[in-house]
């Protein structure tokens, strides 16, 4: 099974005909583009809303050039291995 790469934006969307457009979805798929294999790439928006939730680590990466959006602030998203109960 190959390694995947995710990209996630959050913010508004234009759903039309069974499909979403807009600014979030080229971002979420610019961010795809970043990702390196098995990991999960998210926009600043999504790292504000995430950031103190325990569940999920985020770590700010270079700041990058994408192609339509400008400069662009990507984070990685890990889950929090909950250790096991004792």
């Amino acid at each position: 099974m190959p390694d995947v790469r995710v990209g996630v934006a959050h913010g508004p969307v234009l759903p039309l005909m069974g499909d979403v457009f807009g600014t979030t979805v080229n971002l979420a798929a610019r961010l795809t583009s970043l990702a390196r294999p098995g990991s999960v790439v998210i926009d600043a928006e999504l790292a504000a809303e995430l950031e103190k939730d325990p569940d999920y680590d985020v770590t700010r990466i270079v700041r990058r050039p994408v192609q339509g959006l400008g400069i662009v602030q990507p984070y990685v998203l890990r889950r929090n291995r909950k250790p096991p109960d004792a």
